[in-house]
């Protein structure tokens, strides 16, 4: 027994060992190609657009997955979602006003019954997010409005719409600032605008679809089997929304340091930790009572919160009824002619996020985003102008549209030693913003004036003026809470403990020295199975 024991512990002893070797080469390997990579001038001008190009072989291998997993599903979900809230819009110009003889001002209400649902469901979310993975309740909410929106196509009556958007607001409100959290916990600062605002952007790919969507779904299916098309239109959307929800359970990774997903091999996993703690951004902790309210004693949340909640439209929002009380358009035309602007905002957030990125101007970038929503929203407010230039006025805030995008970029970098806060703060600027969305359009955007709202756009301008206010008090105020807390900058130019950066300097080293160590323990080890043999 005792013999067979030695043996045992000799096979055991040898297998380790050779475990040891392996684990140590792959990380030498890692950090060979990190310090030796060398990209060409071509690669240097290409990472400009998108990042990867000048990475590593290893590290270009995660974020490609990271892309394909992460990003890839947000971007999918984010469309579907706006597209089973924009379908409504949709389908009230397609036909649906009449049947269900809707002659007042339903359609805000029912914009606001979904706000009331985000209103309600918004922060709740994000505590059932510290118990239940991300990987596992964002795909099971997205799952939940798939079926409401089915359940769309049955209503008779204003009433009914009002509960399942109602419904559908509740389900959908985790994924927006739950998203934001996680593409925050994976990119680095030369990769996280252009993900976030692709991300964000995606409400104008949505609608694009929407439109687009509605447009042939009214002329091929309308009257098939006795349904009209604005009916069908709910059905082929929670037809498409259902499978991007089964996706999630398998695309969305969770965090760095507790991950479970099978594309990320163990070396993919260590580097996206190691990244983070380069940036010195923080994972998840427990969330408690204290934690929570010790969000409202940060001087910068009041000015973030300010800024977030008060975006009231970017000027595409009432564009089909002005094109419909022209009287000029078909129903597809209608449908069709706004996502023009939703093309508008896709590519002026990309090339935000290009700039943003390759020159780290987060706020500057935001102001200039506020300023073109601010022309736009004047020459609307004005109303008296040539029908080019009110065309124009409709299409050129949706330029300034990404200003959410950049705001949450921002945020992530300012607030990057507590991931609880940066998937709170966009979760209370939901409450906040759904809760103002609720009632103000009621009141400066009623639907008997459309489409000329006289006070609706000059009140959209007084808030993008003191939105802008916002982001300056920001500013001014990061720069006295990091001098406050005796902060400093890394090499990525973010504030971090000085703690924090010693010991990301200490890590580094420390993984170099014990890796020489490893390898003679492991030789050590073999050469001793070696003589028991």
């Amino acid at each position: 027994m005792n013999n067979d024991a030695r043996a045992i512990e000799t096979v055991i002893s040898a297998y380790t060992a050779a475990d040891i070797v392996e684990e140590t080469t792959q990380r030498r390997e890692i950090e060979t190609q990190e310090t030796e990579f060398k990209p060409n001038l071509f690669k240097r001008i290409l990472a400009v657009v998108w990042d990867c190009a000048n990475k590593s072989p290893e590290e270009r291998a995660l974020v490609n997955k990271l892309d394909v997993g992460i990003l890839i599903y947000v971007i999918l979900s984010f469309t579907m979602q706006v597209i089973d809230t924009a379908n409504v819009s949709n389908a009230y110009v397609s036909g649906m006003q009449d049947d269900l003889q809707l002659y007042g001002n339903e359609l805000n209400y029912f914009s606001t019954a979904l706000y009331i649902g985000y209103l309600v469901g918004s922060v709740p979310s994000q505590f059932v997010l510290y118990k239940v993975r991300p990987s596992v309740w964002i795909p099971t909410c997205n799952l939940a409005w798939s079926i409401c929106v089915f359940c769309l196509a049955a209503v008779k009556n204003a009433w009914g719409i009002y509960i399942i958007r109602f419904i559908i607001g509740l389900t959908e409100a985790v994924c927006y600032p739950a998203f934001a959290m996680l593409i925050g916990s994976w990119y680095k600062p030369d990769e996280l605008a252009k993900r976030m605002v692709l991300y964000d952007a995606s409400w104008a790919i949505g609608n694009i679809c929407s439109g687009y969507i509605q447009a042939g779904v009214y002329s091929s299916m309308n009257g098939l089997h006795g349904l009209p098309g604005w009916k069908w239109q709910f059905i082929v959307d929670g037809l498409i929304s259902a499978p991007v929800a089964i996706l999630g359970f398998y695309a969305l990774p969770d965090f760095p340091s507790t991950t479970r997903a099978f594309w990320l091999k163990p070396q993919h996993r260590e580097l996206a930790i190691s990244r983070m703690q380069d940036v010195g951004r923080k994972g998840p902790q427990r969330m408690t009572r204290q934690r929570f309210f010790a969000i409202f004693k940060k001087f910068n949340v009041y000015p973030f919160l300010l800024t977030y909640s008060i975006y009231l439209t970017n000027g595409s929002n009432y564009m089909n009824l002005w094109l419909d009380s022209l009287g000029t358009f078909s129903v597809e035309m209608v449908n069709i002619l706004p996502t023009i602007g939703y093309a508008i905002a896709f590519i002026g957030a990309f090339i935000y996020a290009v700039v943003s990125d390759y020159t780290r101007w987060r706020w500057q970038c935001l102001l200039v985003a506020i300023s073109f929503s601010l022309i736009g929203n004047v020459m609307l407010a004005i109303w008296e102008i040539p029908y080019g230039a009110k065309f124009f006025a409709y299409l050129l805030p949706n330029f300034g549209s990404p200003v959410w995008g950049l705001l949450l970029t921002w945020s992530t970098e300012m607030f990057q030693d507590d991931t609880e806060l940066r998937g709170m703060l966009p979760a209370l600027g939901n409450t906040l913003w759904y809760g103002f969305t609720a009632f103000v359009p009621i009141l400066v955007f009623p639907m008997q004036y459309a489409p000329r709202f006289l006070v609706g756009y000059w009140v959209s301008s007084a808030f993008l003026i003191t939105m802008a206010i916002g982001v300056v008090t920001m500013v001014i105020g990061n720069k006295i809470e990091v001098k406050r807390r005796g902060l400093v900058l890394n090499k990525y130019g973010l504030a971090v403990e000085k703690e924090d950066l010693e010991s990301a300097m200490f890590v580094v080293s420390s993984e170099r020295s014990v890796g020489s160590v490893y390898v003679e323990e492991s030789e050590r080890v073999t050469v001793k199975a070696g003589e028991k043999d």
